[in-house]
Formats: C-alpha cells, sequence, structure tokens
C-alpha cells in the first residue's frame, strides 16, 4: 500500500551514503594489498599529518567519538602501526605516535591516494571535483540544529 509520503526535493542523505559507500568500497579494493582500510587509512592520515596526539586531540581531528577511537587506536596498535607513549610533558597521558612501520607505509599510501583523486578528476573534470568538496565541506561546516546560524568561515 502506497502512502501519501512527499518525494524528496534532493534526496542529499541518500545519496552521500551511496556514494560514501561506493568510495570506501573502491578504496578499500586498492588499499587491500598494503593491509588497510579506507577507515584506517584516514586514522593513519591524521598522526602522519599531525605527529603525536594525545587520544582526545586524535579523535576531535578524525571526526570520530572515543569510543570509536579507542577501538580504532586498539586495532592500529594490533596491526604495528600505532604505539602509545608517555606524553613528555603530562605523565598522566599517554600520546599516540606512529612506528616505523607505519612511517614507512605513509609514502605507499600517499601515492594510492593521489591515483584515487586523479581518477575521480578524470571521471568528474577537475572543476567539478573541487565543487563537490567545496559543497561537502559546507555542509560539514553547517550547524544543521540552527541553519540560520552563519558558519565559522563567515559564509552563509
Amino acid at each position: 500500500m502506497q502512502t501519501d509520503f512527499p518525494e524528496p526535493r534532493y534526496f542529499v542523505c541518500s545519496l552521500t551514503i551511496q556514494a560514501a559507500k561506493r568510495l570506501v568500497a573502491h578504496y578499500n579494493r586498492v588499499l587491500a594489498p598494503v593491509g588497510i582500510t579506507a577507515q584506517q587509512m584516514i586514522a593513519l592520515g591524521v598522526l602522519w599529518r599531525h605527529g603525536r596526539l594525545s587520544l582526545g586531540a586524535f579523535s576531535r581531528r578524525a571526526g570520530m567519538g572515543k569510543a570509536a577511537a579507542v577501538t580504532m587506536v586498539r586495532r592500529l596498535e594490533a596491526m604495528g602501526l600505532v604505539s602509545r607513549e608517555e606524553d613528555p610533558t603530562d605523565a598522566r597521558l599517554n600520546a599516540l605516535v606512529l612506528t616505523p612501520k607505519a612511517r614507512e607505509l605513509a609514502p605507499v599510501v600517499a601515492g594510492k591516494v593521489r591515483d584515487l583523486e586523479r581518477s575521480l578528476e578524470q571521471a568528474l573534470g577537475k572543476e567539478e571535483l573541487q565543487t563537490l568538496v567545496r559543497a561537502l565541506m559546507d555542509i560539514r561546516a553547517l550547524d544543521l540544529e540552527d541553519p540560520a546560524r552563519h558558519r565559522e568561515d563567515g559564509h552563509g
């Protein structure tokens, strides 16, 4: 039995979920020979770019909750890619650090990411991909509870 449910105007939620699933699956296939997943690449990327971080800082920069961050760090530790060291400024804290194995992996993964981004750029066109990235960043920055509020960068 059909209901009188209105047709969505833009399908943003559905389209972004479907696109994300396809991209993650593709990244996972490309990264499989390296031995990491897309999510692990994102987590390692935070440490590759920022170096030593507390769990809280890692969690914020990776865009994941603390429980998910703890699970990810444990997985990366078990893989020999991340270790915890006492924070030199506060002995009560641990800092996440990359192992030599993770440092060796960085240029390999970076090359694969460049290839993946190049293939997206070829498929969509440079301007289209740049527009998509800007739009996604704008959506990420929105306060969806108060959409009238301006974003941090002053646009909107």
